[in-house]
This record gives C-alpha cells, sequence and structure tokens, in this order.
C-alpha cells in the first residue's frame, strides 16, 4: 500500500512529512532547504521534542530528491546531442549548479563547440548526487536515526515516481577514492535508494570469538584472523548485497542479525564501507568526521555531501580534541624500544623471510632501514629536547592546588613552538611523507611478528605482551606525527598552544617489571610519587576540524542541537577566514509552556534555615548550605509524581550532599517518598540502574491508563493517585551519563531539580590555557565560560520535555538563576517561564500540585489537541471486569469494599461537577453528563454511600489451592549458591521458608524458590516476580495482603546487599497499587448506587 504521507511545499520544494507539521517544523525545513540550495553553513537550535531528526530527514531527502529529477530534465533534453552522462554518487568532476529550476550544463559537452567530440572522448559529464552524511554524537542516536527513516515511510513516498525516469541502473558502481574495495562487491542492486550506518568493530563484529575482544584487542585480532583467511563473515563478504544491505534501511542491531543468519554469513564491519560510496543516506558518529586521520581511514568522498552534526552541543570540545595530543616521555622511550625490535627483526633475515612468503593480497610488510634508523635516532633526539625544557615538578598538594586560582604548572609555548622542536629533533615537513610510511609498514609487521616472537632468538628477552606495548606506543607516537604535520596546524599555529608539564606516571599497559625499569629511566620521584614529563600539543579551536572537513569540497554543513545557544559566540568560535556561518535559527518548542511547564528559580532554603542556595566551591564545605538544598529537594519530591531527576555540578558535590543527607536523616525521609538511585561513575552499570529507576515508575502505573486512552470513569482514581508520592528519585550530575542522550518521556521524568551550576574546573590547565587563548585573540573568556556551564544546564533540563504531550517542572535550587544575565542563556522553550522565588513556601509547593491536578483534568475532560473525539466517552458504564470480580456484593446491592482515602468521594463528586456538558452518543454512557439534575442527586448518593470493611471474595478463575500437608511435602533443603545469603542454614531462615510455603500457593512457592535459588542472573524483573510471588495482583483483602507483604519483607534477608533497595521500593509500590485497585472499587458503589 502507497504511503500515505502530508506533502508541504517549502521553498519551492515537495517534502513529505509523517505528520502534521507544526510551525517550529516548518520554520526548521525552511532553514534547512534555503542552506542547501544556496551552499551555506547554519547553526540550527531546536528544543528536544521538536521532531527535529524527522525535520532534517524530511528536508534533505526532498532537496537530494529535487536533484535527481532536475538531472533527468536535463538529460532528456540534451539526449539529442548523444551526450553520455552518468549519474555518480561521489566524484571529482564538474559539479551540478542549480539556480530556481535553471539547470547550467557545462560547454565543454556542447557538440556545436569546436572541439567538442574530442572532449567527450576525454571526459563525461557527470552529475554528483548530493549525498547526505547524518552523523551524531552516538550509534544509539544513530540506530534511532535509521529507525525512525524506516518507520517514516519518506524515502518511499520520495522515491514512488522514481523509478519511470529510468536512473536507477546509471548508478556507478566504482568509486575513484576506493577503487579496489568497490572491485569486491557484486552490482548492490537496482534499489535507488540506498542507506548504511558504519560503526566500529566493537559494535558491527559477530564472529563469536573475535566479538568478545574490545578496543585494541578485537583490532588486532580481527585484522590476523581476516588476513590469514579464516574469519568465514570476512570471507562471504560479498554475500553483503543479498541480504539487501545496501538496499535496506537496516540499523546496528539489524545488520548484526541478518548477518548471523544461515543465509547470510558476512561482515557487517566491512561490508558496510563497502558500500557507504554508493549510498544516498551515510550514518556515522561525528567524531568520525571531526578526526581527519579516522575520516582518511573510511576513504569517504566528501565532495557535494551534505554534512548533517546532529546532537552537537558537544561540538566544540570533541572537534579540539580530534585535532590535540599528549606525547608522553615513555611513549617515546616505548616507540625508540620497538624501532629497534623491529630492526633486529630485519637485521635477523625474517623479514626477507616472511617477504618471500607472502601472498598476492597482503599488506607489505617491509620498510626503509635507512628511514627506520632515522626515527630512531630522531625520537632519541626528541625526548631529549623535551626533558631539556625548564618545567617545575608539583612537589606538594598545596602548590597543586594552587592552579584552582588559575595558574598553570608547566611551561606554556605558542603553537609555532611544536614545529622548531620537532625539526630539531630530525622532523622536518619534507621528511614527513616518507616517514610516516615507514612507521605504517613497522607498525603492520610489529602487530604480525607479535605472534611469532617465540621462534626469533633477536626478540627472545621480551615478552609478547611487551612487544604488543611498544607497537601501542608506536602507533600513538604516528598519530601525533601526523597531527603536528596537518595542514592545518602547519597553516594555522595561532590555533594551538605547546604545553609541557609532569604528571602522575601511567605504566601504559606494561608488566610490572618493564614499566619499573623505564620508571627508573625517565620518570621523575618526588613526593612518593613518579612523575613522566608530557608534551601537550593543544587545539583551541574547533575551526581546526571544522574547515579541514568543510574543504574536502562540502556542500552544506548542518550543525544543530537543543542546546546550543547563544549562537552568536558559538559562530565567532566556529568560523575563519575560509569558513563561516550564515544560517541561524532559535527555535520555538511544540509546547504550550503556560500550560506544560512549572519552571522556579529559589534562592534559599526553608524559611528556618535561610540559608542561601549558592552551591559555590566555598559553600560545598558549608553543611547548611546541603541541609538547605535537600530541603527543598524533599519538598519537591512530595509534589512532584513519578520520576525526578536530581543533577549536581560534579561527582564531588552529589558525593557530599548524599553522604551528609544520609547522616542528617534526610535520605530516609526521601526513599519515604521515592525509591532513590545514584548515577553510576562507570558505564557498564548505568543499564542495571536505568531498568530499576524506570522499574518502580513502571510498577506503580501499570494499573493507570495511558495518557491518551482516557476512556472510563474508572480511571479517574487511577489519575488523581498519580499525584501522590511515588516513583523514583534520580541523583546525577550534569556532562553526566544521564545528562545525555538518553529519553525520560512522560511519567519517567516529571521534574527536574539543578543543584548548582555545573562550571569547568578552573584547576584543569586546559581550561585555563583556553581562557588565555580567548583573551589574546579579544574573545570574552569570561562568557566563554559561563556558557560552559549554561550549555550543561540547558542539556540537563531538556530531560524533562521530550514530546508534544509531554509535561514537567522544572526547579533550579541555586539562587545564580535568579539573575537576569543566567536566565538569558537559558534555552529560549524555558526561559519566559521561569519565576523567581525566595522559597518554597506553601503556596508555591501548592501551586506545583495544582499544576499536575490541572494538567491531569485537562486530559480528563479532552482538551489535549491528541484526542479525538470519538475518545471523549469519559463516563463509560462499562467496568473492569478484572475489578468486577474481586468484589463480593450483597443480595442488597451494597457493595462491601475496604475504603483507604477520606477524600476519595470528594475527589469524584469534584470532578462529576467539572465534567463538560458533552452530547455522548453511547446509549450505555451515564446520564449525567446531559441531565444536571440527576447529576446533582448521584452527587447526594455519593455522600451517602455506605461501604463497610468486609473481607472479599477471590476470584474462582484464580488459583488460589492452600497446601495439602498429606500430598505435597516441601523441605528447605540450604543449598551451595555463589550468593551468601541463600547458604544460610540458620532457623530463623527455615522459618521463613515454612511461613512461606503456609502462606503462599503451591505455584507461588516453586516460583520462588526457583528465583531465589538462581540469583547468580537477578536482575529488576525477577526482582518484579520475586514480589509478585507474595503480592500478585488477584489479592484484593487488607489483612490478606498485609500478612504477605510483611512475609515478603522479611524476606529481604536473602536478597543481595546492593538490589535490597530496589527489592524494598517494589514492595512498596505494590502497596500503593493495592491501594488504588481498592480505590477503583468504589466506582462499582457509584455504579450499584445509580442503578
Amino acid at each position: 500500500m502507497d504511503p500515505v504521507l502530508n506533502v508541504y511545499t517549502i521553498d519551492g520544494y515537495s517534502v513529505n512529512f509523517p505528520y502534521k507539521a507544526y510551525d517550529c517544523q516548518i520554520t526548521y525545513m525552511e532553514k534547512v532547504l534555503y542552506s542547501l540550495k544556496h551552499r551555506k553553513h547554519a547553526l540550527l537550535e531546536s528544543p528536544t521534542g521538536t521532531g527535529k531528526t524527522m525535520c532534517l530527514l524530511a528536508s534533505t531527502l526532498a532537496f537530494q530528491r529535487d536533484c535527481i529529477v532536475k538531472y533527468n530534465l536535463t538529460r532528456k533534453l540534451n539526449n539529442s546531442c548523444e551526450v553520455d552522462r552518468n549519474l555518480k554518487t561521489t566524484g571529482t568532476s564538474n559539479l551540478y549548479e542549480e539556480e530556481h529550476t535553471k539547470i547550467e550544463i557545462d560547454k565543454s559537452y556542447n557538440l556545436n563547440e569546436e572541439h567538442g567530440d574530442s572532449n567527450l572522448k576525454k571526459q563525461k559529464s557527470e552529475f554528483i548526487l548530493p549525498r547526505i552524511i547524518y552523523s551524531s554524537r552516538t550509534h544509539s542516536q544513530l540506530s534511532q536515526v535509521m529507525r525512525e527513516l524506516r518507520s517514516s515511510k519518506i524515502v518511499e513516498a520520495l522515491w514512488k515516481n522514481l523509478n519511470d525516469l529510468n536512473i536507477e541502473n546509471s548508478l556507478r558502481q566504482d568509486s575513484p577514492t576506493n577503487k579496489k574495495q568497490r572491485n569486491t562487491m557484486k552490482n548492490p542492486g537496482n534499489k535507488l535508494f540506498k542507506a548504511t550506518i558504519l560503526g566500529s568493530r566493537d559494535q558491527l563484529c559477530v564472529h563469536p570469538k573475535i566479538s568478545k575482544y574490545r578496543g585494541s584487542a578485537l583490532v588486532k585480532n580481527c585484522r590476523k584472523t581476516t588476513k590469514e583467511g579464516k574469519c568465514r563473515y570476512h570471507n562471504n563478504l560479498k554475500q553483503a548485497n543479498m541480504t539487501g544491505i545496501a538496499g535496506d534501511i537496516e540499523d546496528i542491531e539489524d545488520l548484526k542479525r541478518i548477518a548471523s543468519t544461515d543465509s547470510g554469513y558476512f561482515c557487517p564491519f566491512y561490508a558496510t564501507r563497502e558500500i557507504a560510496n554508493i549510498c544516498n543516506v551515510i550514518l556515522l558518529p561525528y567524531n568520525y568526521l571531526l578526526d581527519s586521520i579516522t575520516r582518511q581511514n573510511l576513504k569517504l568522498d566528501l565532495n557535494n555531501t551534505i554534512i548533517i552534526l546532529d546532537e552537537a552541543h558537544n561540538v566544540e570540545s570533541v572537534a579540539e580534541e580530534a585535532y590535540s595530543y599528549d606525547l608522553r616521555d615513555i611513549d617515546l622511550a616505548l616507540s625508540q624500544k620497538a624501532i629497534q625490535n623491529m630492526l633486529e627483526a630485519a637485521r635477523s633475515g625474517l623479514l626477507k623471510e616472511r617477504e618471500s612468503d607472502k601472498k598476492e593480497d597482503d599488506i607489505s610488510i617491509s620498510f626503509d632501514i635507512e628511514i627506520a634508523i632515522h626515527l630512531a635516532t630522531s625520537v632519541y633526539e626528541l625526548s631529549k629536547l623535551i626533558r631539556d625544557i625548564p618545567c617545575k615538578v608539583p612537589n606538594n598538594r598545596n602548590e597543586r592546588i594552587r592552579s584552582k586560582l588559575g595558574d598553570v604548572e608547566g611551561t606554556i609555548f605558542p603553537g609555532s613552538y611544536i614545529h622548531t622542536l620537532f625539526k630539531s629533533a630530525g622532523f622536518t615537513i619534507d621528511k614527513f611523507q616518507n616517514m610516516d610510511e615507514c612507521l605504517t609498514s613497522m607498525i603492520n609487521f610489529g602487530q604480525g611478528l607479535s605472534g611469532n616472537i617465540s621462534d626469533l632468538s633477536s626478540l627472545s628477552d621480551i615478552t609478547p605482551i611487551q612487544l604488543n606495548a611498544r607497537i601501542g606506543a608506536l602507533e600513538r607516537f604516528q598519530r601525533c606525527l601526523r597531527l603536528t604535520f596537518n595542514t592545518c596546524a602547519v597553516s594555522n599555529p595561532q590555533w594551538f598552544k605547546v604545553y609541557v608539564h609532569y604528571e602522575i606516571s601511567q605504566q601504559n599497559g606494561l608488566n610490572s617489571e618493564e614499566s619499573i625499569d623505564i620508571n627508573r629511566d625517565i620518570d621523575t620521584e618526588y613526593d612518593g610519587n613518579y612523575y613522566n614529563l608530557c608534551l601537550s600539543f593543544w587545539c583551541f579551536s574547533p575551526a581546526a576540524a571544522l574547515t579541514s572537513l568543510v574543504s574536502s569540497g562540502v556542500r552544506s554543513l548542518i550543525v544543530t542541537s537543543g542546546t546550543l545557544s547563544p549562537l552568536d559566540t558559538l559562530a565567532q568560535q566556529f568560523s575563519c577566514a575560509n569558513f563561516s556561518f550564515e544560517v541561524f535559527l532559535e527555535n520555538d518548542h511544540v509546547i504550550n509552556g503556560n500550560e506544560q511547564l512549572w519552571v522556579a528559580a529559589i534562592e534559599q532554603g526553608a524559611p528556618e534555615n535561610k540559608t542561601q542556595l549558592i552551591g559555590s566551591f566555598e559553600s560545598r564545605s558549608n553543611p547548611a548550605y546541603f541541609e538547605a538544598l535537600g530541603s527543598t529537594v524533599l519538598d519537591s519530591v512530595k509534589r512532584i509524581p513519578g520520576g525526578v531527576l536530581l543533577f549536581f555540578a560534579s561527582y564531588t558535590l552529589m558525593d557530599q550532599a548524599i553522604n551528609l543527607w544520609t547522616i542528617q536523616g534526610l535520605m530516609d525521609r526521601i526513599k519515604a517518598l521515592k525509591s532513590v538511585f545514584v548515577e553510576p561513575r562507570n558505564s557498564y552499570e548505568l543499564n542495571s540502574i536505568l531498568e530499576s529507576y524506570k522499574g518502580c515508575i513502571e510498577l506503580k502505573s501499570k494499573n493507570n491508563v495511558k495518557s491518551n486512552s482516557l476512556d472510563k470513569l474508572t480511571d479517574f482514581t487511577n489519575i488523581t493517585k498519580k499525584c501522590a508520592n511515588f516513583g523514583s528519585l534520580l541523583i546525577a550530575v550534569c556532562r553526566g551519563k544521564i545528562s545525555e542522550g538518553i529519553d525520560f518521556s512522560d511519567d519517567t521524568c516529571r521534574g527536574v531539580i539543578i543543584a548548582g551550576m555545573p562550571f569547568p574546573s578552573i584547576a584543569d590547565p586546559r581550561v585555563c590555557l583556553k581562557k588565555q587563548y580567548m583573551d589574546e585573540y579579544r574573545m570574552d573568556s569570561r562568557r566563554w565560560y559561563n556558557q560552559q556551564a549554561i550549555r550543561a544546564v540547558n542539556q540537563a533540563v531538556g530531560r524533562v520535555v521530550r514530546h508534544r504531550l509531554d509535561y514537567g517542572a522544572v526547579i533550579f535550587a541555586d539562587k545564580r538563576f535568579t539573575h537576569t544575565n543566567i536566565r538569558n542563556q537559558l534555552s529560549k522553550w524555558l526561559r519566559g517561564y521561569i519565576r523567581c522565588l525566595e522559597y518554597l513556601n506553601t503556596t508555591n509547593l501548592n501551586s506545583i500540585s495544582t499544576f499536575f491536578n490541572r494538567d491531569l483534568h485537562n486530559k480528563l475532560i479532552g482538551n489535549s489537541n491528541n484526542l479525538n473525539d470519538n475518545k471523549l466517552d469519559l463516563l463509560s458504564n462499562k467496568v473492569d471486569e478484572s475489578i468486577r470480580s474481586n468484589i463480593n456484593t450483597t443480595s442488597d446491592k451494597k457493595l462491601c469494599i475496604p475504603i483507604v482515602g477520606n477524600n476519595l468521594k470528594n475527589e469524584v463528586t469534584n470532578l462529576l461537577q467539572q465534567l463538560p456538558q458533552n452530547n455522548v452518543e453511547n446509549t450505555q454512557c451515564l446520564t449525567i453528563i446531559e441531565n444536571k439534575e440527576l447529576n446533582q442527586n448521584i452527587h447526594n448518593n455519593i455522600r451517602t454511600i455506605n461501604i463497610p470493611w468486609k473481607k472479599s471474595k477471590i476470584d474462582s478463575s484464580v488459583n488460589c489451592t492452600k497446601y495439602d500437608e498429606q500430598k505435597v511435602h516441601f523441605n528447605f533443603v540450604p543449598i551451595s549458591s555463589p550468593n551468601k545469603n541463600l547458604g544460610r542454614t540458620d532457623k530463623k531462615g527455615s522459618l521463613l521458608f515454612d511461613k512461606a510455603k503456609s502462606t503462599l500457593t503451591i505455584e507461588e512457592y516453586l516460583n520462588l524458590k526457583s528465583y531465589l535459588f538462581n540469583l547468580d542472573n537477578l536482575n529488576s524483573t525477577i526482582l518484579v516476580k520475586i514480589v509478585d510471588c507474595f503480592l500478585p495482583d488477584h489479592i484484593t483483602d487488607y489483612k490478606t495482603f498485609n500478612e504477605r507483604s510483611i512475609l515478603a519483607r522479611n524476606f529481604q534477608i536473602f536478597i543481595p546487599e546492593h538490589f535490597k533497595m530496589v527489592y524494598i521500593s517494589f514492595i512498596n509500590n505494590k502497596a500503593t497499587s493495592f491501594e488504588i485497585c481498592k480505590d477503583k472499587a468504589l466506582l462499582n458503589a457509584l455504579e450499584s448506587q445509580n442503578e
């Protein structure tokens, strides 16, 4: 079936969009298309949740399709000239220029010109399709882009009629930049649209054994296995197109799945690189593009390409890092040893032997002996020159702390000094190419040598680990040499600084013996530590990377994110004499800020504390500050439902707050309201923490209806309960893993609290030198320093609203956010709604509660634009059968239901009083909407309902068989387990299992034992299942629930310590869910009274 999309004409281009576009989306696409049409570069900011990704895809693909259509029109008009015009995706010939709808044809292809025929024989007219390279920060973000591209059907709509143009087969498969690689692929198919995603071996390797390695170990083993022809995935590379990899839109997981099937068996890593130069769209992380060395290795032809840098709020630091390096004395020492080892191996005759055994497709392992000797000498001289530079060693803690005041320990030189230094050591620009080729050959030779080191008498005194460490150091030195003689570094040394300093020695993968030997030789010992001398060549202008990228023939560079502002200073840093940004946008949000945001900046804590909330370095040693901050957090989480994210300025501040709050007992008060989780410093624990955090929220709200399916009166109780104190609190840091790239939509984040301002550390020499660099070139370093903090805050705050129907509260718990100059730098969609408060008094706290109650009520009565008229049947008389079945009714139809909330009847009454007088077609719907008099009668009935406490019957369909002690006999036999808690043989443990045996059903007890005796794979999902054994959903009797709840809490002695907090939070969430289910029964009472 043909895709049905909205079509918009924007700046003369027909844009297919999968949804009804908002004004801010149209504005965004206008800016993109203007940039592409006029070959300009753009800085575009659009808040999270505005559909930025879809706007980028829709507009750039529309432009690409328009170019194809115009090219074919031109080709048809010139058929009489018999000019062979080939459509190709890359190349270096004449570029296709357009002006509105006019297409100019190069005169060299006009047959009427003199010597036209001879020109045609030498050169063909080539149209270079503007290819789209979409880059983002992480592979997970790119996979999401690929999924959106696939699900949106934009590609199908845009290319629906292009097959009639008969251009798909004219696409040339051989690329002049990578012809050898191209020839290994079969024709990838006749599909006009092709897309691929590029990743590292870590993401794409599917080999069962090789994929278990990581980093350099994976690269080494992959190269070795493929070179020996032992990888069947690489051997079957030509099968890639047979699975549709070039013609289908697949993300990384899809590629790995297809490549691992019996019908596939190909290597996704090499296959995606094979087809890259014939694809319309390429997705890759933007550090691949900004790093000139990585970009060169990819062999991408960027001529006439459209490059998108999405989520680009980190581009400044990534671009500068791509052109910077740290060259340590220990790396120079190891590099010199590596070169000596290669020379010894060559002299022993092994090199000649290996060359004679080379296969035709082997990588060359020969290198020039004279150049290698010169390299060894130059490396030694460079190390000696660096050590001769006067540089003070930080020999005590007080001197190291002085850098907090902005001082830089070490010796600083201008960027041009690097070439003077290297030239003095024997490295010159005219010799660089030969030296680089020699280094590459030696590195390849050494990597192949490590597996046969035992056969070499000349290398018998070193181990493979030592040789690998030396080859690794030689690779790092080669990168330093390439960046030193990079075109940008040579032509624009003013963008760089040379910084010579000492740092605490790192072993860099050496074994302990070699580490000790080298440290004794080259390190300096002070204050009980070894200090290694380091030469840092740091870039302080992102223009270095961006200029190098654009100079490759890029048509338009689009830098975009939700947090780029202020754009003027960013453009100043990104631009240079040969490159600048000319298109700018600071876009609006799709939400209504007045209705969907509650934002406040707080000056101080509670009135009894009156400590100002200023998270400065001095305040961090003041316990009163943390007490004031804690009281603000406590008051906030009382009123904000669902998930709340608390962001600190640094890990140090976060740790201090948690420790003090724990000592003061404040953390226990917070935990009584929400389950508390803390962002881990390492990445491997992050997924587990997020799973548990979201699990608590989802478990709590699983009986609640979705925001856009409010069809029943029975849903009202659940909705109002969402404003109670439940959910999770996740404590994290700005610039951390939680603040970027993770989607916290809807209930997973109803509030964000910012504690402090995350300024870069003034103790960091790189920050100090960056400020010096900006001052030297008359840029406002103080403003830059403030913007680094504001940009991190904007990124963290962006977690609260993720789509058009999302809403939440933002609380800036720092007085500095009340200052006008700070507020004006916050994101545009947020800054206009900030209220400045002295503290959170009762009125303000009630305002938060009103905000969430009002918003939920607006959804209930159908004010959301997302609700269709046919979803406004709010008072359906149909009652959830799962609830009805658990209610015990007497003969006079009076319900015997336990009631918990004293105000529940008033809540129902208030709702009924505020319902609109809608015309509801459903005849089974209660007539109170249409009849005010009957409406009032029902209100009176609600006030007089008498619902006594009485044990409810359990539905007969639920398996509640108790143990028959004569038929079933269980003995608790302690078993050996890696979990020491399950090794309990004490009386308490046995009694608990006896109690569980007599309380639970047979099925529940068996499930409980299976879970507890298999805790090696324990996660939040299994914890939920354990809790479900004690507290299944079918329980409606309060006494039974209370008995089982106590038993479940006692069983925490068997739960590992680091899971106990999550386990208890799941039990607490079950308790609140139980109250919600009981409150639903009141609605049945309402129904019964109405009858």
